[in-house]
């Protein structure tokens, strides 16, 4: 049998032969092949199929017709695409065995929750936003009317939670929040006769996340009200189905994130703190991971305050995570090369004395993960490029500022010998070492600054920035030879060929030089 790699398996196809066949000459045709349709037609034989359905005289649906719903709805269901017309398809099969049924057709067997619940999936994956999730609460209304065998049940309740979520208005998580209390209240009324619907860690996740991405200015305390009713409801019954975990947490800490709180970055640092020793106590659902200290790492990014306060707030976050790794020894967390250059670039714009220790320790911790088997701690442009600005930003006294300045240069021949090409940014932060950390009439100077720029021009990198700090280096004289007879506004395009691409035409214009053809 053949498969198709989208979506409805071939039988699918087999059947829809079937049925076209039962509809136009009333026999049953017996199909030996399986034949595979391209996407587009498989959906167009999928409306042929429900059109022909739904147009059949009221109360005259033959028994076999009717055994093809299940069928045609479940293809449907099979459909990767998002769109109302398949959420309306779905709809109109299921109104249409309904129509029947209260016809007198007594082949319509008594619809159940799961035909309903494929009518609210359907909706919920539509990408009709708001109006697909208000569609999806009119049917649970419905059902709950209706109750029997289409009562809802714990899917329906969290199908609709979805709908909420991916609809992405900004009073989603009200709506979301306000269908949670709804399957709590009516589990606690009646715990064994609604014991079916008893919520679970994935209903109170849902609507976290959504307000955790809802951008509303109460949704970190919104989104720590729900995870402290998950807490209690978990409390009181001791389902392990209910209790809160990692992803929870994740999300409150996303909302703390997102968030424009003056204090956000520390009240997620705190809340950070609570999952490490609800760890240490023994409770490993919620040990962090590292989307936990990447989502804090970003809040306190978004911080504003004291430069160097905030790195080392930022370091010692990293050293946490760094000895979590030590004591865990194992795949399900890993550090990454993104925590380590987010700290270095907190230590880079520090503005302190003697940052750039920090930075280049930082670097050498991460070398060290990355030589022990830490695949995804590999150092990068990015990490090496933030020791080098901060080595090149020190305003010491001259003893300190030749300790950085060995510091850079060490960094970015490093970085040669690991094979990380370096970028424009670092070329133009080793010549602003060579500028700001060695003497004027040092020949060291001049010797640095030279071979320097003349691999960032073989390394066709020369842009703004690397001009800019060039012309800082150097006398007027050296300036004009390094250049080789161009001048700013006429620089060779061989040598600004691997600068990034600038969308924004003004950004464009002051950070990449004129160039000419040669």
């Amino acid at each position: 049998m053949a498969k198709q790699s989208w979506g409805i398996p071939a039988v699918w196809v087999a059947a829809a032969t079937w049925i076209w066949c039962g509809y136009f000459y009333g026999v049953v045709v017996m199909v030996e092949s399986y034949v595979v349709l391209p996407r587009e037609r498989q959906v167009e034989w999928l409306k042929q199929m429900t059109d022909d359905f739904t147009h059949v005289q009221l109360g005259h649906l033959s028994k076999d017709q009717i055994s093809t719903a299940p069928e045609i709805m479940y293809a449907w269901s099979l459909t990767p695409q998002r769109s109302i017309e398949k959420a309306l398809a779905l709809e109109s099969l299921v109104k249409r065995l309904v129509d029947e049924r209260r016809a007198g057709n007594k082949y319509v067997s008594d619809l159940t929750v799961n035909d309903y619940n494929c009518i609210l999936e359907g909706w919920a994956r539509s990408g009709a936003g708001a109006a697909a999730a208000e569609r999806c609460e009119g049917i649970l209304e419905r059902m709950q009317e209706q109750g029997g065998l289409v009562k809802p049940d714990l899917s329906s309740y969290k199908t609709v939670l979805m709908a909420w979520r991916h609809a992405e208005e900004r009073h989603s998580a009200h709506r979301a929040q306000r269908i949670l209390e709804r399957i709590v209240r009516l589990f606690q009324e009646n715990p064994q006769e609604n014991k079916y619907i008893m919520p679970d860690s994935d209903c109170f996740d849902i609507v976290l996340q959504t307000w955790s991405s809802s951008g509303h200015p109460n949704a970190p305390d919104q989104a720590e009200g729900v995870l402290a009713a998950m807490e209690r409801l978990y409390e009181s019954t001791g389902s392990s189905k209910i209790k809160p975990r990692t992803t929870s947490f994740n999300a409150v800490l996303a909302a703390w994130s997102r968030s424009s709180h003056p204090k956000a970055a520390d009240r997620a640092i705190d809340l950070l703190g609570f999952m490490e020793l609800l760890e240490d106590s023994g409770d490993e659902m919620v040990a962090p991971d590292k989307a936990s200290y990447c989502t804090v790492m970003g809040a306190l990014a978004k911080q504003k305050g004291n430069p160097l306060e905030l790195a080392q707030k930022a370091d010692l976050l990293l050293q946490r995570a760094e000895q979590r790794q030590k004591r865990e020894k194992c795949s399900s967390f890993l550090l990454d090369a993104i925590l380590f250059n987010t700290v270095m670039g907190f230590w880079a714009k520090a503005n302190a004395p003697g940052s750039f220790r920090y930075a280049r320790s930082i670097l050498d911790r991460q070398v060290s993960l990355f030589e022990s088997g830490c695949e995804e701690c590999r150092p990068d442009v990015f990490g090496y490029t933030s020791v080098i600005a901060s080595a090149a930003s020190e305003s010491g006294g001259p003893e300190i500022k030749r300790e950085a300045y060995d510091v850079a240069l060490s960094t970015y021949n490093r970085m040669k010998e690991d094979r990380v090409r370096p970028n424009h940014v670092t070329y133009g932060n080793m010549i602003k070492a060579c500028s700001r950390l060695l003497p004027s009439e040092s020949p060291e100077r001049s010797k640095w600054t030279r071979q320097i720029f003349i691999e960032c021009r073989n390394a066709k990198c020369v842009g703004d920035m690397v001009l800019s700090r060039l012309r800082e280096a150097t006398c007027r004289a050296e300036y004009k030879d390094l250049l080789g007879g161009n001048s700013r506004k006429t620089i060779p395009t061989k040598w600004t060929a691997n600068l990034p691409p600038v969308k924004n035409e003004r950004k464009q214009r002051m950070s990449r030089p004129k160039t000419a053809e040669v």
